[in-house]
């Protein structure tokens, strides 16, 4: 929902205004009369046009947001007032002049619809973050005895995959290697590390992990991890085997 709200072209009918029907014959025919008044009439170019261009610009500021997120580590909340704040700087500027539109004039747009976009994808957002759930783990190509590699996703029924874990595990020596965990830079900040190395946890009870070397800023994540898990998880490379 989150993408097809700030990449796909809005339907002209977005956002829908929902229109009581009324009793009586009489009263029904007015609203026949009005719900056919506001069906557009052929194509209005210079509409869409308009629409479009307020899209790019909560696009533009939602991205912006995003490209603070390795420097200020907002989770979802501080996300979303961070992008409400960047969105208002916008719309109280006399133009923005945004990559592949140019120089677009705020007052000849439709600022309402701005702000319902803007709301309706932070909630997408959030929504998405609250239903993210694991997908079972897939054993990846077969691997020497007595390693076996893995993988899953955490998904949501509407984003679809929202990051990506890949594992491994050796029963031989109670092992297990995380290996990479990979969210799109949109979904950093919102508790799906956690999550995964959760997952890892309860799938693989009674072993003692570790993971491989990781940029500055992820190690800070692992630390504070490793003091709150019921697993133990090490700094040095406890296996041979991998």
């Amino acid at each position: 929902m989150l993408v097809r709200l700030l990449w796909d072209p809005l339907p002209a009918s977005w956002p829908a205004t929902a229109r009581k029907r009324p009793a009586g014959l009489r009263g029904l025919i007015g609203w026949a009369r009005a719900t056919a008044a506001s069906v557009p009439q052929g194509d209005d170019v210079e509409r869409r046009v308009l629409r479009g261009a307020m899209q790019a610009i909560v696009r533009d500021a939602f991205q912006q947001t995003v490209a603070e997120q390795d420097s200020e580590h907002r989770g979802p909340d501080a996300f979303a007032e961070a992008w409400k704040a960047r969105l208002a700087a916008f719309l109280a500027q006399e133009t923005v002049d945004l990559s592949g539109w140019g120089v677009i004039t705020v007052a000849e747009l439709d600022v309402d619809l701005g702000w319902s976009l803007y709301a309706a994808a932070s909630s997408a957002r959030a929504d998405a973050i609250a239903r993210a759930v694991a997908t079972p783990s897939q054993r990846r190509a077969a691997d020497d005895d007595p390693t076996a590699s893995y993988a899953f996703s955490i998904v949501t029924d509407e984003e679809g995959p929202l990051g990506r874990v890949r594992y491994a595990t050796c029963e031989h020596c109670g092992v297990g290697l995380l290996r990479k965990i990979s969210f799109s830079p949109e979904w950093h900040c919102c508790g799906f590390g956690t999550l995964a190395l959760r997952e890892l946890e309860l799938r693989h009870p009674g072993l003692t992990w570790y993971t491989t070397g990781q940029y500055e800023h992820a190690r800070g994540f692992y630390d504070r991890f490793r003091h709150r898990s019921n697993s133990p998880w090490i700094e040095k490379h406890p296996c041979p085997h991998f």
